[in-house]
């Protein structure tokens, strides 16, 4: 696959996950819908300008609830402790 290939398609929303590290506590782990080379854009943007990071909805991997999981609020987090940006895997049928 090329290197400049977009893995999701342009502007969908996908469910995805984000890792943060943090030199006291174990890794957590966040969730949010939103289009994927965009908060990867946003997260790069952050850095560069030494702003916190703010997820436009945060979701709780609590159960789901209608179809959706439950919404947590919002959050600002320092970007460089921001060691993973994926899409959160899906089931697989087989």
């Amino acid at each position: 696959m090329p290197a400049n290939q977009l893995i999701t398609k342009p502007r969908e929303e996908t469910d995805m996950r984000i890792l943060m590290a943090d030199a006291d506590t174990m890794p957590q782990t966040y969730y949010l819908r939103d289009v994927f080379s965009e908060v990867v854009g946003r997260i790069d943007k952050c850095k560069k300008d030494g702003t916190m990071f703010r997820f436009r909805a945060v979701y709780a991997p609590a159960p789901v609830v209608d179809g959706r999981m439950q919404k947590t609020g919002m959050i600002a987090v320092d970007p460089n402790s921001i060691i993973l940006v994926g899409e959160k895997p899906k089931a697989v049928e087989r």
